[in-house]
């Protein structure tokens, strides 16, 4: 499953994508970024899927420092992780957790960073409704796809708004805001 799959299924409107310093980004992260969330953020840009979930991106501050809601839910996940104990059976410091989304119900899904690359990353999702943390052997893109696909055994996020949609929809912050602004509702 590629970008190429989830660009055919959720087109991205017109304008969207983003365009990252991600040189700046890794240096100031501390770290390399998944290829497909890259693909992910310079097609897309950052925003939300039907309204439900909200996809970050690297944000620095002016002294060069990780900021923004990428840094703020990292630091909750990575709270929780350790309050939690993580996942039995799986060895992780807190700060190998990188929250790249949250859900409208208060999900985090984030990457656990292992020893490989980071295109070998796991998806790492902390259930709020179940109030435990799941481990998903796939990307970011991947993940999605499954979502929309209904494709896990049942669904890793505790709303059901896009499990098994047919027709996702993302909007950027600016295009949401937009149509906001001219008196229409931007998810109807």
């Amino acid at each position: 499953m590629s970008i190429g799959d989830l660009l055919a299924l959720m087109p991205p409107h017109a304008g969207a994508g983003a365009d990252v310093d991600w040189d700046a980004a890794e240096r100031a992260w501390g770290t390399s970024f998944p290829a497909d969330y890259k693909a992910f953020v310079t097609h897309y840009g950052i925003g939300s899927i039907d309204a439900f979930l909200g996809v970050f991106e690297p944000s620095v501050d002016d002294s060069g420092q990780p900021a923004g809601h990428m840094a703020d839910e990292t630091s909750v996940a990575q709270e929780l992780w350790e309050f939690l104990a993580g996942i039995p059976g799986v060895a992780a410091e807190p700060d190998r957790i990188l929250t790249w989304a949250t859900d409208s119900a208060a999900d985090l899904l984030c990457w656990l960073r292992t020893d490989g690359t980071p295109d070998e990353w796991p998806v790492l999702v902390y259930s709020r409704l179940a109030d435990e943390w799941r481990l998903y052997d796939c990307g970011m893109v991947e993940f999605l796809l499954r979502v929309f696909r209904a494709a896990f055994p049942d669904s890793p996020l505790s709303g059901t708004s896009m499990w098994g949609a047919a027709s996702p929809r993302f909007l950027t912050d600016q295009e949401e805001a937009r149509i906001t602004a001219s008196g229409q509702d931007p998810w109807a």
